[in-house]
């Protein structure tokens, strides 16, 4: 049995979760990006969740504008 995740852990996951989402929707792989890079936006936007949510969903009205070999 896989220890439980505290609540900090889960809110952690679901940001990067959503911010890997919205990379994507903009045709960017968030796999091949720096650590530290992709770390200080998970950072900004766990703490400014608003404003994840927005981005998010302007990111959604690119999601079909690029195809799988279109992935930066």
């Amino acid at each position: 049995m896989s220890p439980k995740k505290t609540k900090t852990e889960i809110e952690e996951d679901a940001v990067k979760k959503k911010v890997n989402k919205m990379y994507e929707n903009y045709g960017i792989d968030p796999t091949s990006s720096d650590d530290n890079d992709l770390s200080r936006v998970y950072r900004h936007y766990k703490d400014n969740p608003k404003q994840l949510d927005v981005d998010y969903n302007k990111s959604k009205k690119h999601a079909d504008s690029f195809s799988d070999e279109d992935t930066l």
